[in-house]
């Protein structure tokens, strides 16, 4: 039986559409371990000034910062043990966290002041604001500017998530487009999900099995994914997430969330056995929420129609032919138009999903790169004109970028066109996809 010692109860003080939009919440312990930061408020204040002050931003008006400037905020005396030991620490995070790190980590060269009007090159980092967050937490928090920082950026980098989450109006939304953003979304918290229960002891590809089905028996009333298939009569290989509504999508979603949030914030939750009750817990916990709420069990509510299918019907081309690109006999603008191309080659693929290195070559099929933009950056492999490709993902939480204005998804390498940004296409190029 599942230790008792990690059910605390979860508060759930909403209505199922409200659990829909609202899955992932704000870590209410950011917020308690800043208000007990050991600062006065004067300290706090300038705290956040110098940091506010430290932003930089491009003609998008895209924020980053630079690394060697973190570090003198960070405390950090010398340039050599910050980017050789809190830097690579926070990018090796970037990456178990299944985020592309060249998308917040820009190695950059720039020039700077040695003296009698002489200059001279040295070597930097562009960093996103959750490139920043990153390397807070894995800086010393025994610095008193770092243990602020953890919580600051924490802080500002989960508004900014829960801002880029207000472009999807589920309001305006059918059940089958909540479906589909329901389960890329239950995909993409699972794999933190098994990362949180790799730091417990959940290693292997039985013990993530087990894992998984103790979170599923805790929802379903103790049965197993096997069982759950045979009571709501689903063929023996079916997946059953692929065959829930949304309402069944958000509270299994909301039991993957609740569980890795647990796992990761809970030091009391040391081995897999113990993983395994935690996850048991937390699924009990969001049933009781369900019956309470809306007085339907998860088990009971409808089956839907396999997921994949809509993915199919997502996935149609709105162009006819690859045979018949969209040519530019003149160079574009690039800075101001090359996200309506980015969504055109992004609707001609399959599910309308494109990474960024396909992008890149698939592009200049359509429009004529300006000469300038094409040379290879000094210290660089990319050139300006893939460097402005890539900057379309990882400049993603500027308001003039095309994904936080809701006509693209950021997805691991690449991009994923919206309903939203298909109405575009199909408006802007009609006379020219034919």
């Amino acid at each position: 039986m599942p230790d008792r010692k990690y059910n605390k109860p979860l508060r759930v003080d909403m209505s199922m559409d409200e659990l829909i939009q609202r899955s992932v919440q704000t870590d209410s312990n950011e917020l308690r371990a800043l208000e007990k930061a050991s600062f006065s408020e004067d300290t706090i204040d300038d705290l956040i000034q110098r940091f506010e002050e430290a932003v930089h931003a491009n003609e998008y008006d895209q924020e980053y910062w630079y690394a060697r400037e973190l570090q003198t905020l960070l405390a950090y005396g010398g340039w050599q043990k910050f980017s050789e030991g809190v830097i690579p620490r926070a990018i090796i995070s970037c990456k178990n966290s299944g985020v592309d790190p060249d998308d917040h980590f820009i190695h950059v060269d720039k020039m700077v002041g040695i003296g009698s009007d002489a200059e001279r090159t040295i070597g930097d980092i562009m960093l996103t604001r959750y490139a920043c967050y990153l390397i807070a937490q894995n800086a010393d928090a025994r610095k008193k500017p770092v243990a602020f920082a953890q919580t600051y950026f924490a802080i500002q980098t989960r508004r900014q998530e829960l801002e880029d989450q207000k472009s999807v109006d589920f309001d305006n939304l059918s059940e089958d487009q909540k479906r589909l953003y329901m389960r890329n979304q239950v995909t993409d918290f699972n794999k933190k999900l098994a990362s949180a229960a790799k730091s417990k002891g959940v290693e292997t590809d039985k013990d993530f099995a087990i894992f998984q089905s103790k979170g599923y028996q805790g929802l379903y009333g103790g049965r197993t994914v096997k069982e759950i298939r045979s009571y709501k009569q689903l063929p023996q290989k079916a997946k059953i997430l692929d065959h829930m509504g949304s309402v069944e999508l958000a509270a299994n979603l909301f039991r993957i969330t609740q569980t890795e949030q647990k796992l990761r914030n809970d030091s009391d939750i040391r081995t897999k056995a113990q993983a395994n009750n935690t996850h048991y817990d937390v699924g009990k916990q969001v049933r009781d929420a369900m019956l309470q709420i809306s007085g339907t069990l998860p088990e009971d509510l409808p089956v839907a129609r396999d997921v994949k299918k809509l993915e199919q019907k997502k996935g149609k081309k709105v162009i006819a032919s690859k045979s018949t690109p969209v040519i530019e006999n003149k160079p574009i603008n690039l800075r101001k138009e090359l996200w309506k191309y980015t969504l055109l080659v992004m609707a001609k693929e399959p599910n309308g999903e494109i990474s960024t290195t396909k992008a890149i070559e698939e592009l200049p099929k359509y429009i004529v790169i300006p000469e300038e933009s094409k040379a290879i950056l000094e210290g660089r492999k990319d050139s300006k004109f893939s460097q402005l490709v890539r900057n379309l993902k990882s400049h993603k939480t500027s308001k003039t970028n095309f994904i936080y204005q809701g006509y693209a998804e950021s997805i691991e390498r690449g991009f994923r066109i919206t309903q939203k940004g298909l109405e575009f296409v199909k408006s802007e190029f009609s006379d020219r996809i034919l």
